[in-house]
């Protein structure tokens, strides 16, 4: 069955020349529909925008991507990845970028049917039927070096010569009313310590934050406003924790409330994901916790921007599950905490 997908669907005319500066129109197929692939992709194509100021650009979104790709202003078109779209989309895109890890009988035959001019992949995990030796229905695949950022992977397309190669920076767009509400879960003139200890697949383990939050200096608890992110279990992760914080469980909201909550706060303490990459994209302080997993920490790391101060956490043990998100050493990071409260307090006083 998959040789016969294969040979139906798996084979592209080659074309002989590929030249980026005639490029109209790029449709891109996300790594992941996960926010934190969302915020670097939103990165990749305001590269592709700043080397081709004209282009058309869209992206295939699942419900959840969908309204993170929304507010960008480097998206012309937002596309949900449902087969009546790759019909109705055929023939119509310049350049596909496939960022999908694996090809899949349901992949092979809808970008069979979309029908793009050129088709350039980032990578294939290795099958025993479907891979990059025996499906060619691509133009280009990209290489990278052992360990990459995934923020970095158009610097080694084939294009990647007219990219722009400084620090790739993420940046996201928060609407004013979503901006005003998030500011009135505050308390006022106090600082806005934001915790995201909660991800879809990962969490800070509660003892291990509140060993944290307690080694905050007593100074500064009450200049502290603290809010937590709600997500699925939130509450009854807020009930286990032991602080002399006073903390507030954020209302739940969609990823643009959760992404002006963020923008709102001061400082941002959050577990490996869409929490990391959404802080790094509006210049917030942040304290994040990653697992001891070499290839995702390469792959993931936060990239802030120029001049705002972060500090990465690293578990202690060595763990081939990125979701091992524990047992970290806690005094450097209390040590980092405390001096950016000590800045901020001086910043509040001053006003």
């Amino acid at each position: 069955m998959k040789s016969l997908v294969i040979k139906l669907f798996g084979t592209k005319k080659e074309k002989k020349t590929f030249d980026f500066r005639q490029i109209e129109s790029v449709l891109l197929k996300p790594i992941g529909d996960a926010i934190g692939d969302a915020v670097v992709h939103i990165a990749h194509l305001e590269q592709i925008k700043q080397a081709l100021p004209n282009v058309k650009i869209a992206v295939l979104v699942t419900s959840r991507n969908k309204l993170i790709f929304s507010q960008a202003n480097v998206v012309d078109m937002i596309l949900e990845d449902k087969v009546s779209t790759y019909l109705s989309q055929r023939g119509h895109w310049d350049l596909y970028l496939d960022f999908k890890p694996t090809f899949t009988t349901k992949s092979i035959i809808l970008d069979s049917i979309l029908k793009p001019k050129f088709i350039i992949n980032f990578g294939k995990k290795q099958k025993s039927i479907y891979n990059l030796d025996t499906v060619k229905n691509y133009d280009f695949t990209t290489i990278f070096p052992k360990q990459v950022h995934f923020a970095d992977y158009l610097n080694y397309a084939i294009f990647a010569d007219f990219l722009e190669k400084n620090q790739v920076n993420y940046n996201l767009t928060i609407h004013n009313e979503l901006s005003s509400f998030a500011n009135t879960l505050w308390q006022e003139k106090k600082i806005r310590l934001l915790l995201n200890p909660q991800g879809s697949m990962r969490e800070i383990p509660t003892q291990e934050l509140s060993e944290l939050l307690s080694m905050i200096d007593k100074r500064y608890v009450q200049h502290i406003s603290c809010l937590m992110t709600n997500t699925t279990n939130s509450a009854e992760y807020l009930s286990r924790l032991e602080t002399p914080l006073e903390i507030e469980l954020a209302p739940s909201s969609d990823i643009l409330g959760y992404c002006a909550l963020v923008n709102s706060s001061d400082i941002v303490i959050a577990v490996d994901g869409g929490g990391v990459h959404i802080s790094c994209a509006l210049g917030k302080k942040l304290l994040s916790f990653y697992a001891n997993h070499p290839a995702n920490i390469a792959r993931w790391y936060p990239k802030p921007k120029k001049d705002i101060e972060t500090f990465m956490v690293i578990a202690n043990k060595w763990t081939e599950d990125n979701n091992d998100t524990r047992g970290f050493s806690l005094v450097a990071p209390a040590k980092w905490l405390n001096n950016q409260f000590a800045k901020l307090l001086e910043k509040y006083t001053a006003c």
